[in-house]
């Protein structure tokens, strides 16, 4: 088990680990509230009150920036390593 030790380094591996199950979990969720705003845009529109959706609207395209930035920022991270 020793060997294993000295090749394996733990710290680093937990950090990894801990930041890929961040990373998903806050890209996900970003994501989902993105698509609640979508559709909440859509249900709006469908009342005809289309003008009260621009917040609506704004979330969804500030979801969808975070997670472009995030998935740009991951690619950016794993190519310079």
């Amino acid at each position: 088990m020793s060997v294993l030790a000295a090749i394996v380094d733990t710290g680093a591996l937990l950090k990894v680990i801990m930041w890929s199950l961040l990373s998903g979990l806050g890209l996900t969720l970003v994501f989902s509230v993105g698509i609640v705003g979508v559709a909440r845009t859509d249900d709006l529109r469908r009342a005809g009150r289309g003008g009260a959706a621009t917040g609506y609207v704004v979330l969804a395209v500030v979801s969808a920036l975070v997670v472009v930035a995030g998935v740009v920022e991951a690619i950016v991270v794993m190519t310079t390593k």
